[in-house]
């Protein structure tokens, strides 16, 4: 590699292509796309494809930004290959085992020998397995990492002896990752301490990307004598938005109910919730399901209650009201240590009874205003797209300096 680069094409390697753009990952790495796109770089893509997603969308969404797109099916792992997969630790985590087939190595081999892009940016931490092909021509390598997928894994699917398994080839990963990276996006300040600990030095702090085009200028909060709580699940077949959902619904709404009756009415968000939790949602608790107009509907809330129990990464349900400046009651966890303080910015609680305190504390109007204001000025300042795009091209800068 050169003592400087002039950095123009950058390729990006990507799991699922993020349309439909439904879930906060998508949503996150879309705005990523249009990011390098507005930056000023000649963008192209390699990324994996489902048979149910429309691939002439897809293409219609590249033409649209001027990005080429090259999607490869998912293979998925056949019975035949269960002796590599066993004899190779490394093969045990089937998400980095798909960017090992053949199929896929040899086509992004061909893509970067003949399109020869300046660096390879890499969304997870599992697509490691084509790290080489980059490295076989001196190609700077980045990654973006959305979780420290190890905790992550083990905290959504259980610690039993099959996961523990499973653990091992994901620490594995980030490993590999820290050690043959030029330059790695963490997430969260919390993983990127995880990161440097592990002996990371080549690194920054990356929110997610789709936060600044949400991002308000300032909220009306209003008073009334019944105030509107909501909760903002997405599919609750993940595991740590059904259980926020549970404790939301089976503990906090009931007790909530007791201490204040008539004062609160929960809302809760998101497709298809589980029936043993519809059968649950008492007189404070209405299901609504998808909204199609979200932004309509949150002007109307009061107050997002969003409990952190399982999970890593930035979740972006609970950052999402912030950056809208609703009056925010979440865990301590949640928060990931960003620099929202409590009682300043958000209320934190981690108990039941802790939750349903600090909403009646909600009652407080004025209360509500300045956390409101608050949490506004500190998403402004840290959320902003400015200072999003300053973070990517000091990245981008470090690689080019190299």
């Amino acid at each position: 590699m050169s003592n400087f680069m002039n950095i123009k094409k950058i390729l990006v390697i990507t799991p699922k292509f993020p349309l439909p753009a439904s879930g906060a990952c998508e949503q996150e790495r879309l705005a990523g796309l249009k990011q390098f796109k507005r930056l000023g770089y000649d963008v192209r893509v390699i990324a994996k494809v489902f048979d149910w997603q429309n691939k002439e969308e897809i293409g219609q969404w590249g033409e649209d930004n001027e990005i080429k797109i090259d999607l490869l099916d998912y293979k998925f792992t056949k019975s035949d290959r269960w002796l590599k997969k066993f004899f190779n630790p490394l093969n045990w985590d089937g998400a980095a085992y798909e960017y090992k087939l053949p199929d896929t190595q040899k086509f992004v081999e061909q893509t970067i020998s003949e399109w020869n892009p300046d660096i390879v940016w890499f969304d997870y931490t599992y697509l490691w397995p084509l790290y080489h092909l980059c490295q076989k021509r001196r190609i700077p390598i980045i990654t973006r990492s959305i979780n420290f997928e190890p905790i992550h894994f083990l905290q959504e699917d259980g610690a039993s002896f099959k996961n523990l398994l499973k653990f091992l080839p994901k620490v594995a990963s980030e490993i590999i990752t820290i050690k043959k990276n030029n330059f790695i996006f963490a997430i969260t300040p919390k993983e990127e301490k995880i990161y440097r600990k592990m002996g990371a030095k080549k690194i920054a702090i990356l929110p997610l990307r789709s936060l600044p085009s949400l991002l308000k200028d300032e909220r009306q909060v209003k008073d009334g004598p019944v105030l509107h709580l909501f909760f903002m699940g997405a599919a609750y077949t993940v595991p740590h938005i059904k259980k926020a959902g549970e404790f939301v619904i089976k503990e906090i709404a009931p007790e909530l109910e007791k201490k204040a009756p008539g004062k609160f009415m929960f809302h809760i968000l998101g497709k298809k919730l589980p029936e043993d939790l519809q059968k649950h949602c008492g007189v404070n608790v209405k299901e609504e399901g998808y909204v199609p107009d979200l932004d309509k509907f949150l002007d109307e809330m009061d107050i997002a209650v969003i409990p952190s129990l399982l999970g890593a990464g930035m979740q972006q349900k609970i950052f999402e009201p912030l950056v809208l400046g609703i009056p925010t009651v979440t865990s301590p966890r949640g928060i990931a240590d960003y620099p929202f303080k409590d009682s300043k910015h958000v209320l934190l609680a981690k108990t039941k009874d802790e939750y349903v305190g600090a909403i009646i504390k909600m009652q407080d109007v004025e209360l509500r205003k300045k956390l409101s204001e608050n949490s506004l000025a500190l998403c402004k300042e840290i959320f902003s797209q400015k200072k999003l795009d300053e973070i990517v091209l000091r990245g981008l800068n470090f690689i080019k300096e190299k």
